[in-house]
């Protein structure tokens, strides 16, 4: 009677179609592990590199050219992350896709956009969020925080919204300060370009944030932009006013801001020399008391009125 070991389609599928170690496969066959890596050479199957599923040729070929799934996919799937997929790849000399093809498998993913997510996301591209579009099929979402903590806790809260995180959190170190931060990068979705279209511009030769038409303060925004733009003007005073940044912005959006914040009852003025805007000391403890507690421990200082 033939074992189930020495049956070259059942070997194949268990240990190279779905990735099983050589242990995983003799435990299902009910013998000894060098068994199987006899038979493996037997029947001319190709035996694993010792280490992760992201290192094996052929489910590598399976998932990457057979299937067409992405790099994000298959790192996801193997615990790694997605460089180790690619380093195997180029090991194999199985053929990259260009950045362009990449991007239009993405579009596969999809979101929805609610109203809650929208809220959420549009106070963090007043601040320091940005939208990314390299083509007009689909788009992601960046920021940088010198906290790992924030970007964590955002990864977090975009993932419940069904926004999934591209890869690992990146540490990077600025070339002019030398301060260390960190990069998040979401996956490609097409919902993510008209939130793009909404709020880019061409502005001096070059696409730039431009707050949009229409657009309304609500205190999750206001509480976003503040988290990543925002903090005390002055430590050193008992009651320091509030600075917003808007550095990215031109001045008709600055002004539409200050306007929101005014029409809102928090008194807020034009800062000409840095572009930003500062909300008076007597509005300040009404601006804290409107936007809420703060969510994540590492910006309570801002909130430490």
């Amino acid at each position: 009677m033939i074992k189930v070991y020495q049956d070259r389609d059942w070997l194949w599928e268990q240990y190279i179609a779905r990735g099983k170690s050589s242990h995983a496969v003799a435990k299902e066959a009910n013998c000894n592990y060098a068994t199987i890596y006899n038979w493996l050479h037997k029947l001319d199957i190709p035996t694993h590199i010792s280490g992760g599923l992201w290192r094996n040729e052929g489910w590598l070929y399976k998932h990457y050219i057979a299937q067409k799934e992405s790099a994000y996919a298959m790192a996801k799937e193997a615990g790694c992350a997605d460089l180790a997929i690619y380093t195997w790849l180029r090991k194999y000399k199985i053929p990259i896709r260009s950045s362009s093809e990449g991007i239009f498998l993405a579009t596969k993913n999809s979101v929805d956009i609610t109203p809650d997510l929208l809220e959420f996301m549009e106070g963090e591209i007043t601040g320091d969020g940005c939208v990314r579009m390299p083509n007009n099929r689909s788009a992601c979402y960046r920021h940088s925080s010198k906290y790992k903590e924030y970007i964590i806790w955002l990864s977090g809260c975009l993932n419940e919204w069904g926004i999934e995180q591209s890869g690992r959190i990146t540490r990077y170190k600025d070339k002019k300060t030398g301060a260390i931060g960190y990069h998040y990068e979401s996956r490609y979705y097409p919902e993510l370009v008209p939130i793009y279209k909404r709020w880019y511009s061409k502005r001096d030769g070059k696409m730039k944030k431009t707050v949009p038409e229409g657009f309304k303060l609500t205190s999750i925004r206001a509480r976003q932009w503040y988290l990543g733009d925002g903090g005390f003007d002055s430590y050193k005073r008992k009651h320091p006013g509030i600075k917003l940044a808007t550095c990215d912005f031109d001045r008709q959006s600055v002004e539409y801001l200050i306007k929101e914040l005014n029409g809102l009852g928090f008194k807020a003025t034009y800062q000409p020399s840095e572009n930003t805007i500062r909300i008076w000391v007597r509005s300040v403890p009404d601006f804290l008391s409107w936007i809420g507690p703060c969510p994540v421990s590492c910006y309570y200082y801002k909130w430490g009125y």
